[in-house]
């Protein structure tokens, strides 16, 4: 008796211990491959998806966590498309030189204001963007987002077009790279890691970065001069997943991510404005020299000859990949005006 009711409790221990091997054997981990920006809506976004989604998905027995040092910005997104990685942070001017709709927001004088940038997104621009992350990038996106205004840091005061002028500066898009050499800059390539030696070593003379970027790394430290051209203002960024990663999740799991995905971007538009207003006043309160140009400065630089030479480029290459360019900018301009009313 006591011999069969040790082996019966063995039996049922087994089969515990199988059913717990199993229930774990199921889990599945997500990895969510993302850059070190501390205080940039991309950090926190990231952050807070992994957060909510791993809520949401506990049922589903998967989770993601994020990874902040596994490659550099610009192997992000060939990294979700190769399916190297899960899920990643996929930044828009970082491959605008192939796929120029991701550059729309970096033509001069076009999209200047986070409601200009949110009227192209929900008007049109969004599904362009998500059939070319799906069909060039094997990547579904979860979440649209935008880095905080793009301000130029430098060196020296850059308050008038003269200023510009031999100017080493950092860009990271063609469209700008294009308009500032225009305005006699000279656009200079560095990596990100290379920033703050760079401005210490004068290899460059200044950068066009995100506010909350700039302040969390400390670059007034090396560019005291803060300057809002309205040059690029607004650089989009996305929370992608691999397709063949989301197309093996449940309905459930998907419905889960888009319905967490949706949450997380409308609250960070919430808090846009604030975020980055908390960014430049930090700033300023740390010395920096900010200074925003008026309307008569940004006329003088976005002249027609600077401009249409960016535009007439960006319109060929779009219609080289079978988009319509000239009705794109038309889009754009016009959703630009409706917001701007």
């Amino acid at each position: 008796m006591t011999k069969n009711l040790k082996f019966g409790w063995m039996g049922v221990a087994t089969a515990a211990v199988m059913a717990f091997s199993s229930l774990h054997a199921e889990a599945r981990q997500l990895t969510l491959g993302t850059m070190t920006v501390p205080g940039t809506t991309a950090d926190m976004v990231t952050k807070r998806f992994a957060e909510k989604a791993n809520e949401a998905l506990l049922a589903e027995g998967v989770s993601i966590v994020v990874n902040d040092s596994l490659l550099k910005g610009a192997q992000l997104s060939p990294a979700v498309r190769e399916g190297r990685v899960d899920l990643v942070l996929g930044v828009h001017p970082y491959i605008s030189g192939s796929e120029p709709i991701m550059g729309l927001q970096s033509l001069p004088g076009v999209i200047q204001t986070q409601a200009e940038y949110q009227a192209a997104l929900d008007g049109f621009w969004r599904e362009d963007l998500r059939r070319i992350w799906q069909e060039n990038w094997n990547a579904i996106p979860l979440v649209e987002g935008a880095w905080s205004p793009h301000l130029l840091l430098t060196t020296k005061p850059v308050t008038s077009l003269q200023d510009f002028q031999g100017m080493k500066i950092r860009v990271h898009n063609a469209e700008t790279a294009q308009f500032i050499a225009a305005l006699g800059a000279r656009p200079t390539p560095l990596d990100a890691a290379e920033i703050a030696a760079g401005l210490e070593r004068r290899v460059i003379d200044g950068l066009f970065t995100p506010a909350c970027y700039a302040y969390h790394q400390e670059l007034w430290r090396s560019a005291s001069n803060v300057q809002d051209w309205g040059i690029g203002p607004i650089q989009g960024w996305a929370v992608l997943i691999n397709q063949d990663v989301w197309k093996s999740l449940s309905p459930a799991a998907q419905s889960a991510l888009t319905r967490v995905g949706k949450e997380i971007e409308e609250r960070m538009w919430k808090e846009y404005a604030s975020n980055s207003a908390e960014c430049i006043e930090g700033m300023r309160n740390r010395g920096s020299n900010v200074w925003v140009a008026d309307n008569a400065q940004r006329t003088m630089i976005f002249s027609p000859d600077a401009v249409s030479p960016v535009t007439d480029a960006w319109v060929r290459r779009a219609n080289e990949k079978g988009f319509d360019g000239s009705a794109l900018l038309k889009q754009v301009r016009d959703t630009s005006r409706t917001a701007a009313q």
